[in-house]
């Protein structure tokens, strides 16, 4: 019987899943290309150029961000620093990749995939920096916004 319900389960999910992922070939492309150019480009943009008050017009109320050791900052956490924050000129070559967008509602969207850049190690030398990231993007007043991010798998690799 067990092995009847996870069938089940597994056709539902499966079911879910293609759906999603047919929606989102047709009617879902300007949500897709939007959602790209926000997570790729703009996001990076606000970073590199110490744009806080750009960052917390961009970010949605409430927006959240849980960091590799648990913690978890609030959206007036991520401007404040980003404001006090001098700007580093090792991450002048990052970029990010995304894997996959999800939509599990009409306005909610997952994007996921990983930072990738040239950094330093503690010691000085250098490492190619890498991370995994899944940020949540909500459809408010007709204008994608992340409302939570989700950072893992931090690595430094020495060159």
């Amino acid at each position: 019987m067990r092995i009847l319900h996870l069938a089940l389960i597994t056709t539902l999910v499966c079911g879910c899943l293609t759906s999603a992922a047919n929606a989102s070939d047709g009617d879902r492309q300007q949500d897709i290309a939007t959602l790209t150019e926000k997570k790729v480009f703009v996001w990076r943009r606000l970073y590199a150029e110490r744009d806080a008050d750009g960052l917390a017009e961009f970010l949605a109320d409430g927006f959240q961000v849980l960091e590799p050791d648990g913690s978890v900052r609030t959206k007036d956490e991520e401007v404040r620093w980003l404001r006090e924050t001098p700007p580093d000129e090792e991450t002048s070559d990052f970029l990010f990749t995304i894997e996959e967008i999800v939509f599990s509602a009409d306005n909610i969207a997952i994007v996921y995939g990983h930072g990738d850049s040239t950094r330093a190690t503690e010691d000085g030398r250098p490492c190619h920096h890498n991370y995994w990231s899944s940020n949540t993007f909500v459809l408010q007043d007709g204008e994608w916004k992340p409302i939570f991010s989700h950072i893992s798998g931090i690595t430094c690799t020495p060159l």
